[in-house]
């Protein structure tokens, strides 16, 4: 007998964690890739913010929640604001996309199982 595994969205996925980096990360390749074409040079911006939001929603559904992963768009806004005068460069990608794949590990790992209540 043949064994299939398919990959779901549901929320108790294990591995439903790996959406961040590789979006994020995706994102930044594309961006340098695409770096003369004058709307997609910012896809690694994108990219980020998306994710970023994409782990607020997950940090949200998950049995216990983390302030860290839903506090990570206001981060995201913050830090890739369109309206400043500064523009972020492809170092602060890289970072924030690093330290959002941590913190979507953590909320893997740490905030995913119930907590029993002790007597």
């Amino acid at each position: 007998m043949s064994q299939t595994t398919t990959f779901s969205l549901s929320i108790d996925n294990p591995r439903l964690w790996l959406i961040v980096p590789v979006i994020s990360f995706a994102g930044i390749i594309l961006g340098f890739v695409l770096s003369g074409v004058p709307v997609l040079e910012n896809s690694g911006v994108y990219s980020c913010v998306i994710a970023s939001f994409i782990l607020g929603v997950m940090a949200f559904l998950k049995p216990r929640r983390d302030i860290v992963a839903l506090l990570v768009p206001l981060f995201a806004v913050l830090i890739f604001n369109p309206w400043s005068a500064y523009t972020t460069g492809p170092v602060t990608q890289v970072l924030f996309a690093g330290t959002i794949t941590v913190v979507a590990w953590r909320l893997e790992k740490k905030f995913s199982t119930r907590v029993s209540p002790r007597n």
